[in-house]
């Protein structure tokens, strides 16, 4: 049987920025709550090898930001044949459905209908079965992995990557990939939805204090459900 990794896949990858409100984002780091989303783009790729399609919706200042949101949830919907990799899925994925509540009044479930994402994190899973631990960043497991992540040649090489993300999403694709085949034993025969279910088992351990190390992204004792989380109160 074919290993997931090597088969059908969709990357996802969005950038945001904060917003300029009174009391959002106090915490100083990545708030998927109150965050903007401001580009995003999808890859997708039947197999290792094969050329990757990709859908980018760049920053636009000032443009409205419902018809984006509402572009990629529906591509979104559309691409999910088989499993979705996303770097850091519970900002991602929880950015994506409130700003489509904010502005279309609709969750990202509603776009998905009845299919079901079967997400890989590849940041996740390198916190999992990479004991040398270090620095988790997308930059750092793309180097990590032998992963070419194409980067602004004005900015110095530990700059951001380029506004659009779409060499980002392809990117991605490539290091879920490398990272399926370094960790073949662990992974190579487990399905889509089992890896989704263990990557949420991991997650909630880490989220109530089993790990002894977050990202900055991913740290919240109070939210363990994952890939998206749930709306509270208030």
């Amino acid at each position: 049987m074919t290993p997931w990794y090597e088969g059908p896949l969709v990357a996802l990858t969005v950038r945001a920025r904060q917003p300029d409100l009174p009391g959002a984002g106090t915490q100083g780091g990545p708030d998927p709550e109150h965050d903007a989303l401001t580009a995003a783009a999808l890859a997708v790729q039947e197999a290792p090898h094969a050329h990757a399609e990709v859908h980018s919706w760049p920053s636009t200042p000032g443009a409205p930001a419902g018809p984006v949101v509402e572009a990629v949830a529906r591509n979104l919907a559309g691409a999910v044949a088989g499993p979705l990799a996303v770097a850091q899925a519970p900002y991602d994925l929880t950015l994506l459905d409130r700003e489509l509540r904010r502005h279309r009044n609709r969750p990202l479930t509603a776009y998905l209908g009845h299919r079901s994402l079967c997400v890989v994190d590849p940041v996740l899973l390198d916190r999992r079965l990479n004991s040398t631990g270090g620095r988790r960043r997308l930059a750092d497991l793309c180097a990590d992995y032998g992963v070419p992540l194409q980067r602004d040649p004005e900015t110095d090489p530990l700059a951001e990557p380029l506004a659009d993300p779409g060499p980002t999403a392809v990117a991605t694709l490539a290091l879920v990939r490398a990272l399926g085949r370094r960790y073949a034993p662990q992974l190579g025969r487990l399905t889509p939805p089992v890896l989704h279910a263990l990557q949420a088992v991991w997650y909630a351990g880490e989220a109530r204090g089993s790990a002894a190390w977050f990202a900055p992204c991913t740290r919240s004792k109070s939210y363990p459900a994952w890939p998206l989380r749930p709306m509270t109160a208030g």
